[in-house]
């Protein structure tokens, strides 16, 4: 394992290009697993209540999983961990093309999670351990970009191989596998993880509750919109193939503005970013049933609207880096990848029930109301805390 202090200018390539294919990895992953697994469910039958609760189950495993991962990156090494949870990654979405039994689908979609969920752990640890004050917006904003770029690419391999049979599930597996060559490449200049006690999680909220409010908040939204935007445009009457274009446009946007918000949030109070993304967020909500989610004037809207929404992880993110250190930083990432994780379980739980409430203007409403309440709790921190001279922002 690498000392971080000691790295040279080449060793911090290897360690980027490493964490970047980690989040490229876990963004192929959910990308493609969330339109294809819910639009298999819902041509099958499957209620959407029940189809959200099937993406919920994966946020359940991300849930009760993200707690051990870094006492297990640290005692079984951080490359063994990281390229167990390729392997695995690979191996349940490959599954899911052997069976329809909605029972298996529940149990693979758990497994795919928790190791999904361990490459995002890690990759976050290791990516503040290695970013400084100055960059950290940037570095985080080109991940965040890169999960995007992974995440696009998992509805453009359902537009070319269409969601009958093994295609799509292999041509998605092997994305990932792929992408575990950098990590072999960088395996020398890993950096360990030092983690806390479990129990230091639980004081994030309280100490970081912007960042807190942007990780629960993004999770419960790209959640719901991965789940359920290709759904929202079929019962407004567009082909499958054509509703897919929405999620690839939600990954471009990510992919193409985030890395222009990072920029800002290593000029400005990141919380202030943070408002402006989830205002956004508000917006786009808003504006989604005009477009009847079709056309050039739909994939616009979901571009900006995506690049925006995306923004909420990578500055949340690079807020939490600034002020946390060593074993703090590991809890306080486990803390962040958990409150994600609750808020991709109730994300597309709420827009399911949301959908079935008010069919299917339901959904919009679901998202605009989570982007209203992350930007009420992020508004009052930054009335009641405000930014102490140059230093970091406080949570």
């Amino acid at each position: 394992m690498a000392d971080v202090a000691a790295l040279s200018a080449r060793d911090r390539r290897l360690s980027l290009s490493a964490i970047y294919a980690c989040v490229f990895a876990n963004g192929v992953g959910m990308g493609l697993s969330l339109p294809l697994l819910s639009l298999i469910l819902e041509r099958n039958g499957v209620s959407a209540t029940l189809n959200g609760a099937n993406a919920t189950f994966g946020a359940l495993a991300m849930i009760i999983a993200s707690p051990f991962i870094p006492a297990l990156a640290a005692r079984i090494g951080t490359v063994k961990f990281l390229a167990a949870c390729y392997v695995v990654a690979a191996a349940a979405l490959v599954s899911f093309g052997a069976t329809n039994a909605l029972v298996l689908w529940f149990v693979l979609r758990f497994v795919l999670n928790s190791a999904l969920q361990g490459l995002f752990i890690v990759s976050e640890v290791w990516i503040n351990q290695i970013a400084t004050d100055t960059n950290r917006g940037r570095l985080v904003a080109i991940y965040a970009s890169i999960f995007s770029g992974g995440f696009a690419l998992g509805p453009l391999i359902i537009q070319s191989l269409g969601t009958q049979g093994w295609a799509p599930f292999v041509a998605g597996a092997a994305a990932m596998l792929l992408a575990m060559a950098p990590l072999l490449a960088a395996r020398r200049v890993v950096p360990p993880v030092d983690h806390a006690p479990a129990r230091a999680m639980f004081g994030f909220v309280l100490r970081s509750p912007s960042a807190a409010a942007a990780g629960l908040g993004y999770g419960a939204i790209e959640a719901c919109a991965g789940a359920f935007l290709t759904v929202y445009a079929v019962r407004l009457g567009s082909p499958e193939a054509d509703a897919t274009l929405l999620v690839a446009a939600l990954g471009l946007g990510n992919m193409l503005l985030v890395p222009l918000l990072g920029w800002l949030a290593d000029k400005i109070d990141r919380r202030w970013v943070l408002i402006l993304c989830g205002s956004v967020g508000i917006v786009g909500s808003a504006l989604l049933p005009a477009t009847n989610a079709a056309g050039p004037a739909a994939l616009a809207l979901i571009f900006v609207w995506g690049g925006f929404i995306a923004g909420l992880y990578a500055v949340g993110l690079a807020h939490l880096g600034s002020n946390f250190r060593g074993g703090e930083l590991a809890a306080a990432n486990a803390a962040f990848a958990i409150l994600y994780a609750i808020g991709v379980l109730v994300g597309p739980t709420l827009g399911g029930i949301g959908m079935d409430l008010w069919n299917p203007h339901g959904l919009p409403v679901v998202l605009g109301l989570i982007s209203a309440a992350l930007v009420a709790v992020i508004a009052f921190r930054t009335a009641t805390f405000p930014r102490p001279g140059n230093g970091p922002s406080p949570g």
